[in-house]
């Protein structure tokens, strides 16, 4: 019996479809573009950097913790400025965290030792700051990171304190979420936050090893992820150490003990990964943070003391 015209049809279309799909999704992935940065304390060197933040004009800003300053290069990685010493002083430092740049031009720089925002402009001049040590609201006990809502509120992930606080742009306290623990909501030394297009409020549960959603009031939503141990399969992380957003909504995950960073889609499910332990273009000993801008990724290779930058192949 002969098969039928439109039969065959149908099933090249198919087998098309599921080419093109297979495709698409072999092409996910990144493409190492450069680096720059070795150890030292010298312009444009690292010691233990953390953090990292573009402005609008593509300037890149990077927290060298180790040095306690924070260093501003091109997009290109050519080294403009830098600022700070160690100290408590306003304008010094001691160890400045995953620091962030609102689009009105200010920098926000969590400080790790000195319980704290220090907030500067593009140029590293000082412009205020809030906080202090304690448990109690506006207070930190290591804050880890910042970064900002729709509405321009900034976020400080606490890291002792296990908690997110939300405060306005001059610092003044609005409300917080979370707590110590491991259930459902609850938090276990957060080291980063991020917003979505939604408003929705994704947290690197670090030592929970998993991230967490919320909405915009600090109601718990989403959750996934588990320790890795030595099996390190897909979803799977080793403190999950810093989260961002690209264009398109993917979730890029900082997996730090693992020496990678792993993608998914916006609910949580698994697609890509890249990165693994050594000091080779693409390897990274012990990442720790990540910055999208215009389909370029800029991540903080801790271990390396140095920024590695890729292209973020589009399916």
């Amino acid at each position: 019996m002969k098969t039928p015209r439109w039969l065959l049809f149908v099933v090249l279309a198919v087998v098309q479809v599921w080419s093109i799909a297979c495709t698409k999704k072999n092409q996910m992935g990144v493409e190492f573009v450069s680096q720059w940065g070795s150890e030292g304390s010298a312009p444009g060197q690292f010691n233990q950097p953390i953090g990292i933040a573009l402005d609008v004009a593509g300037n890149v800003f990077v927290s060298d913790a180790g040095n306690n300053r924070i260093q501003k290069f091109t997009v290109t990685g050519e080294f403009i400025t830098q600022w700070g010493t160690a100290g408590s002083d306003p304008g010094e430092f001691d160890r400045p965290m995953h620091l962030a740049v609102h689009s009105g031009g200010r920098v926000y720089v969590p400080e790790y030792g000195n319980d704290r925002v220090q907030v500067f402009d593009t140029n590293g001049i000082y412009q205020f700051s809030w906080g202090k040590g304690g448990e109690g609201a506006g207070q930190f006990d290591a804050p880890a990171a910042v970064n900002f809502d729709r509405s321009g509120n900034v976020l400080v992930a606490g890291f002792y304190n296990n908690r997110i606080q939300i405060f306005d742009s001059r610092g003044n306290f609005i409300s917080k979420f979370g707590g110590e623990g491991h259930k459902f909501g609850q938090l276990y030394y957060p080291t980063d936050v991020v917003v979505d297009g939604e408003g929705n409020i994704i947290v690197a549960d670090a030592y929970n090893h998993r991230i967490q959603t919320f909405n915009p009031d600090g109601k718990a939503l989403h959750s996934w992820g588990s320790w890795s141990g030595e099996d390190k399969l897909p979803g799977q992380f080793n403190v999950a150490n810093a989260v961002e957003l690209d264009a398109d909504g993917r979730i890029y995950v900082v997996d730090f003990y693992n020496h990678r960073i792993q993608v998914f889609d916006a609910t949580g499910n698994y697609l890509y990964q890249f990165g693994e332990n050594g000091s080779n273009a693409g390897q990274f000993e012990k990442p720790k943070d990540i910055a999208i801008v215009n389909g370029i990724a800029y991540i903080v290779d801790f271990g390396n003391n140095r920024i590695q930058k890729f292209k973020i192949l589009r399916d």
